[in-house]
């Protein structure tokens, strides 16, 4: 067997259907160069994992209390055989069967970039419905859910982009320079901050895109907005408690607000206390945490 271009890799741990369908959607995809799928996994059951194979994918095992957002995708690269290392996650799903070629293919090209950002977008209403799943109203990617000026900043900051290792792609050498780190959170953004103060490229290729959705209620999105306040903590980034009560006040979110609740979208408390509960669990993380609790 020919040593393959381009490695994508996949951190799972009980990724149940919707992973056998991301290992699926990869294997479908179509371009001329070689490429492999590598899985690292932290804790699936063994009949999973088998499945996950017979559907062709590599598996390599962690153990489960060593994972760690950062090392475990290094280890992940230091395991692929590939000169263009794909990071993708295990709940996003490549749209269509040239995902994989229109994400690796400004790195193959002159003067190429250090990484490609992919694209990445909410299920559309058929595919949830098909799924059985719901999407949260204030969705789980883009400007609506990162409304705070946290996310903002970064983006103005980094030529409109925030890094994602959800959909990404880098070259192996810059990688060998420049691997993620440790990072319990946030390593793609760690790792862009290390990258802009060297002057390295990251370019955006959003056709190249992942349906990615999540559901949230009140104790999840808590926990998830105050995993990010310490994460952007430890990427240096302070969000403290003016900016806080300034992004809760924010005529737009709740202008948007009113809209879902004469609609009825507004369904359960975490879409109910979204415009406040983000920014405030943002600061007590930003400020107050010392883990992560996702």
């Amino acid at each position: 067997m020919s040593r393959p271009e381009i490695s994508v890799i996949v951190p799972t741990r009980r990724g149940g259907e919707l992973l056998l369908d991301v290992v699926r959607r990869v294997r479908e995809q179509r371009l001329a160069r070689e490429f492999e799928l590598l899985l690292v996994d932290s804790g699936s059951p063994e009949a999973e994992l088998s499945r996950l194979e017979a559907a062709g994918a590599r598996v390599e095992r962690v153990e489960p209390g060593s994972f760690d957002h950062g090392l475990t995708r290094d280890h992940g690269a230091g395991l692929a055989r590939g000169e263009v290392l794909v990071f993708l996650n295990q709940d996003a799903l490549p749209v269509g069967d040239l995902w994989l070629e229109r994400l690796t293919e400004p790195l193959f090209s002159p003067g190429a970039p250090a990484a490609v950002q992919g694209g990445i977008l909410e299920l559309p209403a058929a595919e949830l419905a098909r799924r059985g799943r719901r999407r949260f109203f204030w969705d789980s990617c883009g400007p609506r859910f990162y409304f705070t000026r946290e996310s903002e900043g970064w983006i103005a900051r980094h030529a409109g982009i925030g890094f994602s290792t959800l959909n990404c792609a880098l070259r192996r050498e810059v990688w060998s320079r420049l691997p993620f780190g440790p990072a319990p959170i946030l390593e793609d953004k760690k790792w862009q901050r290390a990258a802009a103060e060297r002057g390295l490229e990251i370019v955006a290729r959003p056709e190249a895109a992942v349906w990615h959705t999540h559901d949230y209620d009140l104790r999840a999105l808590l926990r998830r907005c105050s995993s990010e306040g310490f994460g952007w903590r430890l990427v240096g980034e302070r969000y403290r408690l003016g900016t806080a009560l300034g992004d809760a006040a924010r005529a737009g979110v709740w202008r948007e607000w009113a809209r879902g609740l004469r609609a009825g979208r507004l369904r359960g408390a975490a879409a109910l206390l979204f415009p406040v509960a983000r920014p405030l669990a943002l600061w007590w993380g930003n400020r107050w945490a010392r883990s992560v609790h996702l």
